[in-house]
């Protein structure tokens, strides 16, 4: 009678092992996905069911790694496709989990003091164990080991640790109930161990997600107010557009001046007319608005610092690049170069040199300027003393990494270097590729 509720016993534990394993692994997906868990689930009952009639009990738990954990594994890395680091983690929390309902049953054993009692409380407690476990643990279990190799590590240790030590110290041999101290204090000592990384490591992580969150802030400000800055420069061109209108409101006055022996008069008002073109009039640098408007106002800005402002760009009138991200990049990188070149006293190194351009499907844009002092950097960008600044070289490199990209800065020899390299496609973004 007690061999038939261990065979039962053992065969709902697989069923609830195996199905965490896969809810663990992010679930099914799809029919296939599930048809495929079905097949699996039963086959493996099938292997474990005949191996108990033809070699017994004990060396059906020894042989267990092999007959239901590895083609779990392989079920999850093949069948389901996920990698496997993920499936392995998987299925040893899985196993590690079967302890709940097992120490359940422990304690149905301590009340009535049968193995009857044990077995029933132990096989009544798999289903409550398993949907409580879905619902609170799979899914957070799910995003933590795939959210990076050092956390799939962080959540996996554990799991594997109990897994060989179980194996090693109850099936294999029977050195934890021999009452040898090393061994039953091995596994508190892991878990100190575990806590004190996890502590540090989570740390770790934690201030990398409000690093990401605070750089997630900054490009949404700065993008609201590369925003206006387009608007403000829009609006000039249009106030261009309408100067070209008048036009012939102004030639026709000044027709009429000399006429009337006005010449002085004259000159005057051809100076402010020129003075207004001049103001309002942007620059044909490239065939991109957005770019054309950001170059011609900082050449405006060059030009009342006393900076002498080379631009070559050559871009397309499209482009697959945002407004707000084209304005970003360019906008933070020549104002870094201008306050750079402020602080240079020779006139002879006043200059900033800026090449833009499309190659092979990316943006390309290289700034070169003069610097005094010491440029200091940090995780390869350069730190700024001065409040409100160093900022910008944060959201170049931010707006790069997101589209798959790379941003670099270099001082060497007095000259302050900055490339920016970002892919043209919107499918090259990290955040779509997730």
């Amino acid at each position: 009678m007690i061999n038939v509720f261990v065979i039962v016993n053992y065969g709902l534990v697989l069923i609830y092992g195996a199905a965490l394993s896969v809810s663990f692994a992010g679930g099914c997906t799809n029919k296939k996905e599930r048809n495929t868990a079905i097949a699996a689930f039963l086959l493996i009952l099938v292997v474990q069911t005949a191996c108990f009639y033809l070699i017994g009990l004990k060396t059906t738990q020894k042989l267990y790694p092999l007959i239901t954990h590895l083609p779990l594994v392989l079920v999850l890395t093949k069948g389901f496709k996920r990698p496997l680091g993920v499936a392995l983690t998987s299925v040893m929390t899985a196993y590690f989990c079967c302890q709940l309902p097992r120490w359940f049953g422990t304690v149905i054993l301590f009340i009535f003091e049968s193995k009857l009692a044990y077995l029933a409380g132990y096989s009544l407690s798999l289903l409550p164990f398993f949907l409580l476990l879905r619902r609170t643990l799979a899914s957070a279990l799910y995003q933590a080991v795939t959210y990076s190799k050092r956390t799939q590590i962080l959540f996996g240790i554990v799991p594997l640790v109990y897994y060989i030590f179980d194996y090693a110290t109850t099936v294999y041999t029977r050195v934890l109930y021999e009452g040898i101290r090393a061994f039953s204090e091995f596994l508190p000592v892991v878990m100190a161990l575990f806590y004190v990384v996890y502590i540090t490591v989570y740390h770790k992580e934690m201030q990398k997600i409000n690093r990401l969150e605070q750089d997630n802030l900054l490009l949404t400000f700065q993008s609201q107010q590369t925003k206006n800055e387009i608007a403000t420069l829009r609006q000039t061109q249009q106030q261009a557009a309408n100067y070209r209108h008048d036009l012939r409101h102004h030639i026709s006055l000044i027709r009429s001046l000399p006429e009337a022996g006005q010449m002085e008069k004259t000159m005057e008002y051809l100076a402010q007319v020129q003075a207004d073109v001049e103001r309002i009039m942007p620059l044909h640098i490239c065939e991109n608005e957005t770019a054309n408007l950001l170059f011609s106002s900082f050449a405006e800005k060059a030009k009342q610092r006393n900076i002498h402002l080379a631009i070559q760009a050559e871009l397309p009138q499209e482009l697959l690049i945002p407004d707000t991200e084209l304005c970003t990049v360019l906008s933070n990188g020549l104002e870094n170069a201008l306050h750079a070149v402020d602080a240079v006293e020779d006139d002879t190194l006043r200059k900033v040199f800026v090449h833009c351009c499309i190659e092979r499907n990316m943006f390309l844009l290289e700034i070169e300027n003069a610097y005094t002092g010491v440029v200091q950097m940090k995780d390869d960008l350069p730190v700024s003393k001065e409040n409100g600044h160093g900022y910008g070289c944060r959201s170049m490199r931010f707006i790069a990494e997101k589209r798959n990209g790379f941003c670099i800065f270099k001082a060497s020899d007095g000259i302050f270097t900055l490339r920016i390299v970002l892919p043209m496609s919107e499918t090259n973004t990290k955040h779509e590729k997730r």
